[in-house]
């Protein structure tokens, strides 16, 4: 698709938004920036997306580009073919030639140092969304090309504090803001009937343990795995779901059956979006205790847990990570050590084994996301975007 500028008034903000990810696939960061987009779009801006789109089908992608109010222009990918890199250049390079944006925006770690190329070239003023993976591990020579991206940006908006201090350990920015993410308050929500997809993933009438996310080694669904014997000496019937992308499912698969718990797992796959609110409302425990990998692989924040309190389900999350930020200690959640089956177990247990506390802290988990969704959000990145902008200056040939 060739994104054009709509030839709208001069006074309205025309941007591109380049993500190393978006929807319809899963992913924490395509979800941010598919709310950013929509959000900016319903404000007035004149919004272009350019961004990978793995994992789903042809058309299934171009479905779902069709249905927004934005235009979406999917780059390749890397597994596309040795000219992918080339094939990227020339779609973005088109779409600022077309689209004369005032702004670019970058949200991962690919679109970050793409983004900050074009903007030098362009002269373009751009703004950075840090979320907390591409500011840690990698090579030294990758952490100077960080550095300097960053360093580059006109404002660089952190998605939580502890973000914001990865960003501040990693360069020196010229303008720091935090602007914390939030889920989908209209989607999400308590009350759903949740009978058909309990008799689709046959869990029974026992509790239901969830965690929504890559089956990964951060996502670290293996903790909850090897916890389970604790948690099912007293709750028998409790199952543990996982949904997303399931990479890791045979490995995991052989570790359930070795700790002889692989008849209380199940490994929901991707879940459609349409089904996502319901698998959050049949959870009676919400469960991410990610962890940071040997190449720097960190959770910044956590969108997840707050789709999962808006739909009224407390969540127990793991510490020295973003994911702290998306609770309040013993309020709407607990938080546990990382790679610590033992306090996993302990947390899920204090709220299985006490159903008038565990619904108390998913009404107030509930409360407190609805305070904080986009509807909020977005006015904050619309302060920070029109700051950022600077008189439109033409690209050069």
């Amino acid at each position: 698709m060739v994104i054009e500028s709509t030839g709208l008034m001069n006074d309205t903000p025309r941007a591109l938004l380049l993500s190393s990810e978006f929807p319809p696939g899963p992913g924490g960061i395509g979800q941010h920036a598919f709310q950013l987009a929509s959000h900016l779009t319903r404000l007035g801006w004149e919004l272009g997306v350019l961004a990978p789109q793995p994992y789903v089908a042809d058309a299934q992608r171009e479905a779902f580009n069709g249905r927004q109010p934005f235009a979406v222009a999917m780059l390749p990918d890397r597994e596309a073919g040795v000219a992918w890199f080339a094939r990227r250049l020339r779609i973005i390079h088109g779409a600022i030639r077309t689209h004369r944006p005032m702004l670019l925006i970058a949200t991962g770690y690919r679109a970050l140092l793409m983004t900050a190329a074009f903007a030098a070239v362009y002269r373009l003023p751009w703004v950075a969304v840090g979320h907390g993976t591409e500011l840690l591990g990698r090579s030294l020579v990758n952490r100077w090309l960080t550095r300097r991206a960053l360093e580059s940006a006109a404002t660089v908006i952190a998605v939580s504090e502890y973000t914001a201090g990865l960003i501040r350990a990693a360069s020196r920015p010229r303008r720091l803001v935090v602007i914390p993410n939030a889920a989908d308050g209209d989607r999400f929500r308590p009350g759903l009937d949740t009978s058909a997809l309990r008799e689709r993933w046959d869990v029974g009438d026992g509790p239901v343990i969830l965690t929504v996310g890559h089956v990964s080694e951060r996502k670290a669904q293996d903790v909850v795995i090897r916890a389970l014997p604790l948690i099912l000496a007293r709750h028998p019937a409790a199952t543990y779901v996982m949904a997303g992308l399931p990479t890791l499912q045979t490995t995991y698969e052989a570790l359930a059956g070795e700790l002889g718990v692989a008849g209380r797992v199940r490994f929901a796959g991707l879940v459609a979006d349409e089904d996502l609110p319901t698998a959050y409302n049949l959870a009676h425990v919400f469960v991410l205790v990610s962890r940071r990998t040997a190449d720097g692989d960190v959770e910044g924040y956590g969108i997840v847990v707050q789709e999962a309190a808006l739909c009224g389900t407390p969540a127990v999350v793991s510490r020295d990570c973003g994911l702290t930020e998306t609770i309040r200690e013993g309020e709407t959640g607990l938080s546990v050590p990382p790679d610590d089956p033992e306090a996993t177990a302990a947390a899920v247990l204090a709220l299985l084994d006490d159903g008038d506390r565990r619904r108390e802290m998913g009404r107030r988990a509930r409360e407190g996301a609805t305070a904080a969704t986009w509807s909020e959000r977005i006015d904050q990145y619309d302060r920070v975007l029109r700051a950022a902008l600077s008189p439109r200056r033409e690209p050069a040939g």
